[in-house]
């Protein structure tokens, strides 16, 4: 269960890096 938490951080992560760069794209999803 801990690796899956550290998983879901990493990808939780990337998806805050990614939503920052397209932060136009990712608000209309609600993100």
């Amino acid at each position: 269960m801990e690796r899956e938490t550290v998983i879901g951080l990493e990808i939780h992560a990337q998806l805050n890096t990614k939503s920052k760069i397209f932060s136009a794209a990712t608000t209309q999803f609600g993100a």
